[in-house]
């Protein structure tokens, strides 16, 4: 690397620093302060804070390697993910507004009463600010170790270490505004450096046309590693894969990371608006990174560990400065994830776990000061982690396992008022002992006539999710409801909609339910605005021009659709 590559990551490393010496006042006033910016942050540096955050060092390199590994059929599992935030436009963007908290754990005793709540929301924290927040960390500090071993000498260990104190230091310091401000940068160097690399990338490599045919001639790759969809006509194990991915990976109410960006946003329409743009780019964000992925194929062929294809690229296809630029992105993007898990994972500490069941009367002073300490601790746990991973999709897929049985409850309870505390914390225990259970299974056990090492991952999920979601719905019907009184407080500040038949009833109208029948309109326009784009790209990238046309028509009308509705439901917001 050349002193100009160093110095362009070192100005960015000096950036960050100052960003939390400014903020470091600002932020320690209170909690709200601390883990939301005051509510007071614009709808599109939320938005691009959500992207930024989703730019993790070890998303490049993951749909690297499962594009050469897996092909472009394996792209439906990064792309139904967006279903969530689709649906959050239309419906879970404005009741998490509307819900008015910190943590989406704290929304159990709001929806729900008594110890059933408080364990449940204990169990969540753990399992927000410590399980899923620890597993995050670890993966995405695997990831970058891996670009620091491949594009630079430095020591992997001290590298990273540097780096985590950097991400430590204006988190900690400058709380959600300095992750915020630091988000809306990294949003800038992670997007353009990335579109250079696939840019240059693909002129070097002789252009689409050549990278496509010389993969159609591998043997090992061929045309199954360029095929969008599977064989539908013959229902094998890839039809089903599909089909799970579908119909029970994406279930989820837009909660995490995404809803505290949701609640710190000013009011209802920003929060609207943020989400909206966040889930259009995200519908279009992996096609930026399956493109090195096919000429990492043409480039290294051979090449046995595939997490390393995406930094080879960099290494092969850059010159001065631009690498620099490229590592900078990455750098951008671990700790953009990193200040954003380690301040939402603290604000499960402090406010679900410290505050709730430990020191409750403590001044916000205190409560700050105790989540800059969990941030530490958090960090140091993580990078413990980080040693023992030994692939991204591995953890990814461990975690997947914990949190999708939970994943339909978590929908029903905004629109189902007999779902209960119970309810969601049998399909929590139910997830995390399914998730330990399968990881220590025996390979050679044979499960429905084959070794269990060679089931799918995703035949596992369904599995899982087909004994733990039965089993909490009968969990629900065998315990109390809710008292009528909680739910009447919750229903009237919310105004959820749905199947609140008994509620409804006792309170009378309620204006501005989020759920009605249009709204299913307004979902299936925001499908086919994001899904169309995102597959008029993936065509492209093809260069099946005919197969783009059609998916930007079907784009087209389903803007269309959700400019009706933004002009109908988001405007009035502001009236």
């Amino acid at each position: 690397m050349h002193w100009i590559d160093y110095s362009i990551i070192f100005l960015y490393i000096a950036f960050a620093i100052g960003v939390g010496i400014f903020f470091s006042g600002k932020a320690s006033k209170d909690s709200e302060s601390f883990f939301l910016g005051g509510r007071s942050l614009p709808w599109w540096a939320i938005c691009l804070s959500m992207i930024a955050t989703s730019f993790a060092s070890d998303t490049p390199i993951w749909v690297t390697e499962v594009t050469r590994k897996d092909g472009l059929e394996r792209m439906w599992w990064v792309i139904v993910s967006v279903l969530p935030l689709i649906i959050g436009i239309f419906l879970f963007s404005r009741l998490w507004r509307r819900s008015n908290l910190i943590t989406d754990a704290e929304f159990f005793e709001f929806r729900y009463e008594g110890k059933s709540a408080a364990i449940l929301r204990g169990v969540r924290a753990c399992y927000g600010g410590i399980l899923q927040n620890l597993l995050t960390i670890g993966w995405v500090t695997f990831g970058m170790s891996t670009v620091i071993e491949v594009l630079t000498p430095f020591d992997q260990t001290q590298a990273i270490v540097v780096l985590m104190a950097v991400a430590l230091f204006y988190a900690t310091f400058s709380g959600f505004y300095g992750v915020v401000t630091t988000d809306v940068v990294q949003f800038f160097i992670t997007i353009g450096s990335m579109l250079a690399l696939a840019c240059i990338a693909v002129s070097q490599a002789g252009g689409l046309d050549t990278i496509l045919t010389g993969i159609r001639s591998m043997p090992e790759y061929g045309e199954k590693t360029l095929s969008l969809f599977p064989d539908f006509s013959t229902f094998n194990s890839d039809v089903l894969k599909m089909l799970v991915i579908f119909t029970l990976v994406w279930w989820s109410d837009a909660n995490g990371y995404n809803m505290q960006r949701m609640s710190a946003c000013r009011n209802e329409k920003d929060a609207i608006r943020a989400t909206l743009f966040y889930s259009i780019f995200q519908s279009c964000r992996p096609w930026l990174w399956v493109v090195v992925g096919l000429v990492s194929i043409v480039a290294f062929p051979s090449l046995a560990d595939h997490s390393k294809a995406y930094p080879m690229v960099i290494n092969e296809y850059l010159g001065i400065g631009l690498k620099g630029l490229l590592i900078t992105a990455f750098l951008a993007a671990f700790m953009s994830t990193i200040d954003t898990h380690l301040n939402w994972g603290a604000s499960f500490l402090t406010i679900d776990l410290y505050k709730r069941f430990y020191r409750k009367d403590a001044t916000e002073v205190h409560y700050v000061r105790a989540s800059k300490l969990f941030m530490v601790l958090l960090m140091i746990a993580g990078a413990i982690i980080a040693t023992q991973v030994e692939s991204v999709s591995g953890v990814m897929e461990w975690l997947a396992y914990l949190m999708i049985p939970g994943g339909i409850a978590s929908v029903l309870r905004w629109f189902w008022w007999r779902i209960n505390a119970y309810t969601e914390l049998t399909a929590l225990i139910g997830g995390l002992f399914g998730g330990i259970l399968f990881k220590y299974l025996d390979p050679q056990l044979i499960v429905f006539g084959q070794p269990w090492g060679s089931f799918a991952w995703e035949f596992k999920v369904a599995l899982l999710v087909s004994v733990t979601f039965p089993l909490s719905i009968i969990v629900t019907f065998l315990t109390q409801p809710v008292s009528k009184e909680k739910l009447i407080t919750f229903y009237l500040q919310v105004r959820p909609g749905g199947a609140w038949g008994p509620i409804r009833k006792a309170v009378g109208k309620v204006s501005g339910s989020t759920l009605t029948l249009s709204s299913w309109l307004d979902v299936i326009g925001g499908v086919m605005l994001c899904y169309g784009l995102s597959l008029a790209i993936a065509y492209a990238i093809l260069l099946n021009f005919p197969a783009c046309g059609i998916c930007c028509a079907i784009s087209f009308t389903g803007a269309l659709l959700v400019w009706r509705w933004y002009k109908k439901e988001v405007v009035r917001l502001s009236e």
